[in-house]
């Protein structure tokens, strides 16, 4: 499993074996103030981010972090 969220601590807290880092609480696979070509491409990131996590052996609770560049609030 990996878990997308915007707080990753909490993730590796709880366990979770691949801890994705999102963008927002509220959105954390995208970005909604982003124009709609930009957003997507965040949605992309992000989920390729999840899938070569679940392609990876990990024995402890791990964070990865996705190619993107911060996001304004």
């Amino acid at each position: 499993m990996a878990f997308i969220t915007a707080m990753s601590m909490v993730g590796q807290q709880t366990g979770a074996s691949r801890v994705v880092v999102g963008t927002k609480l509220r959105h954390p696979c995208g970005d909604p103030n982003l124009p709609e070509e930009t957003d997507l491409a965040l949605r992309r990131e992000i989920v390729k981010c999840a899938l070569g996590a679940l392609q990876m052996d990990v024995n402890d609770p791990t964070i990865f972090v996705p190619n993107i560049l911060s996001t304004p609030e």
